[in-house]
């Protein structure tokens, strides 16, 4: 635990990423204690995320490993919107509460109390064997004291049938009106298949010594991560780094240092913002980049929610109508997750865009075309111990299939994506993820669903 904070501590504070013991309902709490009990819980998530994902490394050694799952999800994530919608992105979904039917009676619905008891009425009486009938409603006079009483119980008048009982009647009891609600399936682990033992290679005849060759150069053991590593690439005239089947933007002189959004749900303006500036430097033969705004976007951008989430292409939208200023005129100040008013002092230039693109959802032949001459923007599943938990590899699986995260692809091998993330340098692979290429139609962790990217 000390290890941890030393680590990222401060790093937590900056960005409200730590439990607020200032309130009066945790002020009885003890700080370390109840650090303590939560770094346990994430090395539960550390094992969950590892099983499910073999070529990954997983640690508490993250910025994330103070918070729950559910905190994680609150403070950090669900703040992407797919495009064509208002609502704004929450936590969890609201559901409309089911009305309650009888049992067996599916054509009855209770929208008020009076329909419910004439229901009720209705199926006594035929449970009964007997009849009861409500009388004309009048209300009875209490002659002491001149008032009309009104309760339901002294307007109905019984009928019982003509027999004597021998014991005092069963009293009949309502069937419980049950409210159900579908089950929740848990999306299945999956686990890496056992090895199996090896089989002992046979033993060579005797041959002759053969005739010394030069040494080959032999490559260095690999270390964490523990994932096959591609062929060394090669670097280009231009920086970025590419061989026959890989790209790389992230080597190249047009992407900014990773940045952290903090508690704000500001992550589709930073992956816009920085699909934009890589897409101008490329644009202009990458001699270097035009670092813009993200505050600007959180704050002027009213088609987007600003720390309520928003979609990379109305951002892209705005961009284009409104231009950009610089990050130094207007610098980040949303990372406590308080909401910020448009300032309109600084100066703004055009960034040259004239529009943007969706590729086609689950085509990542697409998305590979358009990585050789650009970043791209993806939707990803993010609220999961995988995200949470992730320090390095290949990640392969997510346990959600919520999009609730906005992310910049940056280049591809034969077998992963490279992918951007805003939640800083101390996160991931200096602020990176390595996502495995998938058969599958929507991807790993669902980012091949919601693709763009901005067009100059």
């Amino acid at each position: 635990m000390r290890e941890w904070k030393d680590k990222f501590e401060a790093t937590c504070k900056e960005n409200n990423w730590l439990p607020d013991y200032s309130s009066e309902e945790r002020s009885s709490i003890d700080p370390d204690e109840d650090l303590r009990q939560r770094i346990f819980l994430s090395k539960q998530d550390v094992l969950e995320a590892q099983a499910a994902n073999p070529d990954a490394n997983f640690s508490i050694m993250t910025p994330f490993s103070a918070l729950t799952r559910d905190e994680f999800t609150t403070k950090v994530l669900n703040k992407y919107v797919r495009p064509n919608t208002t609502r704004k992105a929450t936590p969890t979904a609201t559901t409309a509460t089911p009305k309650r039917s009888l049992r067996q009676q599916d054509a009855y619905t209770f929208n008020s109390m009076q329909d419910m008891i004439d229901s009720l009425m209705k199926s006594l009486q035929q449970q009964m064997g007997g009849s009861w009938t409500i009388g004309t409603v009048k209300p009875a006079t209490d002659q002491a004291t001149n008032e009309a009483d009104t309760s339901v119980s002294k307007q109905w008048h019984w009928t019982i049938p003509a027999t004597t009982p021998t014991s005092a009647p069963t009293p009949v009891t309502a069937a419980p009106i049950p409210v159900t609600q579908a089950p929740t399936t848990a999306a299945p682990r999956t686990y890496p298949p056992p090895t199996p033992a090896p089989t002992p290679a046979p033993t060579p005849a005797p041959t002759p010594a053969p005739t010394p060759a030069p040494t080959p150069t032999t490559r260095a053991p690999v270390v964490e991560p523990v994932t096959r590593q591609p062929a060394k690439p090669v670097q280009t005239e231009k920086g970025t780094l590419k061989t026959a089947n890989s790209v790389d933007w992230s080597a190249s002189k047009c992407m900014s240092p990773v940045q952290s959004q903090g508690q704000c749900g500001s992550c589709w303006a930073f992956a816009s913002i920085a699909a934009v500036e890589a897409l101008q430097c490329i644009k202009g033969g990458q001699q270097g980049i035009n670092k813009y705004s993200e505050q600007q976007l959180v704050g002027c951008d009213t088609k987007n929610m600003g720390c309520g989430g928003g979609a990379p292409v109305y951002a892209f939208e705005y961009i284009q109508q409104n231009g950009l200023c610089s990050e130094n005129a207007y610098p980040y100040t949303s990372s406590n997750g308080g909401g910020a008013s448009c300032s309109a002092s600084c100066s703004k230039s055009q960034t040259g865009i004239t529009g943007y693109e969706h590729l086609d959802e689950g085509n990542e032949a697409g998305l590979i075309e358009a990585l050789k001459s650009q970043p791209v923007v993806v939707a990803v599943a993010s609220g999961n111990a995988a995200w949470k938990q992730y320090t390095g590899g290949v990640m392969s699986s997510c346990e959600t299939t919520n999009l609730d995260h906005a992310v910049l692809v940056v280049g591809y091998d034969d077998s992963t994506f490279k992918v951007r993330n805003s939640w800083g340098e101390n996160w991931g692979e200096a602020g990176y993820v390595r996502m495995a290429r998938s058969s599958s139609g929507s991807g790993t962790c669902g980012m091949l669903t919601d693709m763009s990217r901005p067009k100059m």
